[in-house]
């Protein structure tokens, strides 16, 4: 059965800080590249070119987002910064030891990443964008 990808709202996913927003776009599309990879069956060297672009993108907004949090003087910091730390251990994980052939393996990274996208970065967000937007920024 195929996943039907994840779809962006702005309305519903925007978090109102337009930089942030445009990155977590940018990660939802990356996902919704490997789910399709994954789904077609892709080669191991397509898997990792794809999960090498979705860890870059994940480092860039993280080390974004965490420079914003000090920045601002967001008071979470702290918690987000181990939360970003443990996603990117497991994406990095599933990168340098996947065996991309193995349906199992391929079925965990589909799950993560959903999920990753999903809660993270779709729903998780929503304080930290209302705290900076308290801040003035936008």
């Amino acid at each position: 059965m195929k996943h039907a990808g994840l779809i962006w709202n702005e309305s519903q996913h925007g978090i109102g800080i337009t930089s942030l927003d445009e990155q977590h776009r940018q990660i939802v599309e990356q996902v919704n590249r490997v789910i399709s990879a994954i789904e077609d069956g892709a080669s191991s060297e397509v898997m990792h070119e794809l999960m090498d672009g979705l860890v870059l993108l994940a480092r860039q907004h993280f080390g974004f987002e965490e420079r914003l949090m000090s920045e601002y003087g967001f008071p979470g910091l702290e918690g987000h910064a181990r939360e970003h730390l443990g996603l990117l251990q497991k994406l990095d994980m599933f990168n340098e030891t996947l065996f991309f052939s193995d349906p199992h393996r391929l079925k965990l990274i589909l799950a993560f990443v959903t999920d990753w996208a999903e809660l993270h970065l779709l729903k998780g967000e929503k304080v930290l964008g209302e705290y900076l937007a308290s801040k003035g920024l936008s």
